[in-house]
């Protein structure tokens, strides 16, 4: 069965299904304690992960909506039928 692992529900069952498994070993020796800390960082790292990510593409969508709104604005403020100073000199030297 595929988990959900967009939910925090699905990501936590998804750790504790696979976890349980790896850990036997560890669960036998160190207890259930050591397990529960575990997958208590487990869970913080993966949500701090989460966060940067959330962030680090927020940034990314914030910057490339500038430069597209900046773009807009250089073809809105840019006058098609005037000519720039080097046609002027061309026309100039053609004459």
């Amino acid at each position: 069965m595929a988990k959900d692992l967009n939910t925090k529900e699905g990501r936590s069952s998804f750790l504790k299904d696979y976890l349980d498994d790896l850990l036997v070993g560890i669960n036998d020796s160190y207890g259930p304690t050591l397990l529960k800390e575990l997958e208590g960082r487990l869970e913080k790292t993966i949500n701090e992960f989460n966060d940067e990510i959330d962030e680090a593409f927020s940034l990314l969508k914030k910057k490339t909506e500038d430069k597209e709104a900046f773009y807009a604005s250089l073809e809105n403020n840019s006058d098609k039928n005037s000519k720039t100073e080097w046609e002027k000199k061309l026309e100039d030297v053609e004459k």
